[in-house]
């Protein structure tokens, strides 16, 4: 098997690809193509004879939005079932990261772009220009959780920590202190 390049109108998308992606790690797909396009020369995607897209519809589909016109891609020749099974196994992630070795050793916040390593607060749906909201919230975040609000507090919860980022207050670090301060107190009583 080897790599080939193929136009992208000869491709189509794997018909049952049961792959998702969110918009956020979508467009840090695409920019990883624009920055560094000889990962797809490495990471190429996989097709069948009949031209679909067995490993890689997502990027293919990156790709068809950044106007490129073809693809590195690899034609294997397997059965219906082993199709199926590497499209789940191709998307299988086997490993885990090493945090620690990954903070030392490398650049966070070029890491943090290359992870996805973002958090994306919600609430930000809920403003006028979300793009430049989102980018201002995931600055410099290295971990997020997510915190639910009964609906009749919401209002007063966005409007507390729309006022702190504003005020470029650190969120988490005041709310780990109430925390720790709440489970002191819960565990002297």
């Amino acid at each position: 098997m080897k790599i080939e390049i193929y136009k992208l109108k000869e491709l189509k998308p794997y018909a049952i690809n049961p792959r998702l992606i969110d918009e956020y790690k979508f467009e840090s797909l695409k920019n990883s193509i624009l920055e560094f396009p000889q990962m797809m020369g490495v990471r190429c995607v996989v097709i069948n004879k009949e031209m679909d897209i067995l490993c890689g519809n997502m990027r293919y589909r990156a790709c068809v939005e950044l106007g490129l016109d073809d693809v590195p891609a690899m034609m294997v020749d397997l059965s219906p079932e082993k199709q199926k099974e590497l499209v789940i196994k191709d998307n299988l992630s086997y490993g885990e990261w090493d945090w620690d070795m990954l903070d030392f050793n490398f650049n966070s916040e070029v890491v943090n772009k290359w992870l996805g390593r973002t958090a994306i607060d919600y609430s930000a749906l809920d403003y006028e220009e979300m793009g430049k909201e989102i980018e201002s919230m995931t600055d410099g975040v290295k971990h997020a959780i997510q915190i639910t609000i009964d609906s009749d507090q919401y209002d007063n919860a966005k409007d507390l920590e729309k006022r702190c980022r504003e005020l470029k207050l650190y969120i988490g670090g005041n709310l780990l202190t109430e925390l720790q301060n709440t489970l002191r107190h819960n565990e002297n009583n």
